[in-house]
């Protein structure tokens, strides 16, 4: 499969900082997600990010396909913020089925597979 990092491993942020997430990938993909799971346990989709930039409030989400890494920044974090952060990516396949791929270390929370027709 695919082999998914993300940087830092550990993040402990000042209230009002800024912060940048990256998640580098070993092959090209048809889709990237970044998530955040609270401290709750609730998990929220923050971005389906295949490639390009997109903002949504305090929250960015920039995808590099052809360099194989995608950029999630929070700008003026906030208490809310906390939690574990992850992405998770789509191989190319052919048709049949194509499975998710998560970071090992981070995704603790399993992601169904997806099947394309």
């Amino acid at each position: 499969g695919i082999q998914v990092e993300q940087s830092p491993p550990d993040l402990i942020l000042q209230e009002g900082a800024n912060s940048t997430l990256r998640c580098n990938f070993s092959a090209t993909v048809n889709n990237l997600q970044w998530f955040h799971q609270n401290p709750w346990g609730q998990l929220i989709n923050l971005f389906y990010i295949p490639s390009g930039t997109k903002q949504n409030g305090r929250l960015s989400a920039t995808t590099v396909t052809k360099e194989r890494y995608s950029l999630l920044h929070i700008s003026s974090s906030q208490t809310t913020d906390s939690g574990i952060y992850f992405c998770a990516v789509e191989s190319q396949c052919s048709p049949g089925t194509c499975s998710l791929y998560t970071n090992p270390q981070l995704g603790s929370v399993p992601l169904p597979a997806t099947t394309t027709s």
